[in-house]
């Protein structure tokens, strides 16, 4: 695949067809893999975004990590630019919604939490290759976020979201670990 606007129309297409019980049973699958990795058990400090429409579930896992005691820091970007920071929430209610339908931590209730801080990033995007890089929408906040940050990175993905390779340039950010509903793939 060579052209970045194919490969996301091809990553969107995949998940539109992907059914809504196929989507649950492999979120599901994707947190037990998640939730017995050394990383994840280590991890103090979480980073995940607020999944939206068919993304991997991230609400099980957030209520995972809050049962064993870990803080949960979510994205709140900065429209216009590529900066993005993360925000530490202690419950739902702390979301606000945002721009395309996303929701983002409320910074007058949030606690800004450093990127030096943040243990494990779970970084999203609409599909992944078997080298670790990952196709997002577009907006290249996470690869500038990634650029320096020294924790580990990992990705969930559905069945239909992992390729033999996808189309990279000299920004995006490789991730550390690729899992997928049944295993891990790096």
């Amino acid at each position: 695949m060579n052209d970045k606007e194919e490969c996301r129309k091809m990553f969107k297409q995949s998940l539109k067809n992907l059914s809504d019980l196929a989507a649950k049973q492999q979120s599901n699958e994707l947190t037990n893999q998640l939730v017995m990795q050394p990383y994840w058990i280590e991890a103090t400090v979480i980073g995940l975004t607020i999944s939206k429409e068919k993304e991997v579930d991230t609400t099980t896992l957030i209520q995972h990590a809050w049962a064993d005691g870990k803080q949960v820091v979510v994205p709140k970007v900065k429209k216009g630019t590529r900066e993005m920071s993360f925000y530490q929430i202690s419950s739902f209610d702390d979301l606000e919604d945002t721009f395309f339908g996303l929701k983002e931590p409320m910074q007058d209730c949030c606690k800004k939490i450093e990127k030096n801080v943040i243990d494990l990033v779970i970084v999203p995007g609409l599909g992944f290759d078997l080298r670790g890089f990952r196709m997002g929408y577009g907006g290249g906040f996470y690869d500038t976020y990634l650029e320096g940050f020294n924790g580990v990175t990992c990705a969930l993905a559905f069945d239909c979201q992992v390729v033999r390779s996808i189309p990279i340039e000299d920004h995006d950010q490789q991730i550390d670990h690729l899992i997928v509903p049944h295993g891990v793939i790096r």
